[in-house]
């Protein structure tokens, strides 16, 4: 029950700023955050996220991963099966490892508009301060905020 209830509020929290796709630029709305500002904004905290996002803006799929202060990271989606790993920021990005392959790791360059957090993969190249590419993955909040990001993409 504490699981149906946790995810029902973060499909509320998610939903409410869901007009969003990843086609949706956000970064000439953002700021990047970067140094003890990215690191700040997840030590020691929870965040509700979710990803793979419709083409109208609906998230498909939801998390909440928690970033613990000795470098650990517990994921934990639909399915309510935590999943350990580490986390660290490493040149102003934040990056994860998932030890034996459990799920795919990497790292991000991560932007805030309003409290929402903002997750570009490092894998794909960075131009032009990115403005006019739209591949952000995810979008979170720290757990218990209700996202006031829309307004300002729109």
């Amino acid at each position: 029950m504490r699981l149906f209830s946790s995810i029902a509020l973060i499909l509320f929290a998610i939903g409410n700023a869901n007009a969003q796709s990843q086609d949706t630029d956000i970064r000439k709305h953002a700021l990047r955050i970067t140094g003890d500002t990215l690191l700040n904004s997840f030590l020691n905290t929870t965040h509700d996220g979710a990803y793979n996002f419709s083409p109208d803006g609906e998230p498909q799929r939801f998390y909440t991963e928690t970033h613990h202060d000795d470098s650990k990271v517990t994921y934990v989606e639909g399915d309510g099966k935590p999943v350990n790993g580490l986390w660290s920021i490493r040149r102003n990005l934040l990056c994860f490892e998932y030890p034996g392959g459990s799920m795919p790791g990497g790292c991000f360059r991560v932007y805030k508009v309003g409290n929402c957090f903002y997750y570009y993969n490092n894998n794909i190249p960075e131009y032009g301060f990115e403005i006019d590419r739209d591949y952000w993955t995810a979008r979170s909040v720290k757990a218990g905020e209700e996202p006031n990001c829309e307004a300002m993409v729109s």
